[in-house]
């Protein structure tokens, strides 16, 4: 029997490319172009409140599982719901 499960990727998000430029200062500046735009699963797995440089920093951790055709690279970021998210580790199993 085959199940066909594409129906979970019901999230639009935005994976960007993160590339950095240095200007005639010597300021090292990110740019982020948009590499693709497609449908992905967002799954919540954990969340902390952590104290850096006397502020409060709520941390947490999403997963995002996407077709295995779309590229996606280490240093990439996802623009989901209007925030910004670091790729972590990239989990390629089919």
């Amino acid at each position: 029997m085959i199940r066909r499960r594409a129906g979970l990727l019901n999230e639009p998000i935005e994976i960007y490319k993160v590339v950095t430029e240095v200007d005639e200062y010597g300021v090292k500046n990110e740019l982020r172009e948009l590499r693709t735009k497609t449908r992905a699963r967002v799954q919540y797995n954990s969340g902390s409140r952590n104290i850096e440089h006397s502020e409060i920093v709520h941390d947490y951790t999403k997963t995002f599982t996407v077709r295995y055709y779309v590229e996606v690279e280490d240093y990439d970021k996802i623009l989901w719901q209007g925030k910004y998210y670091r790729v972590l580790s990239i989990d390629s199993s089919r």
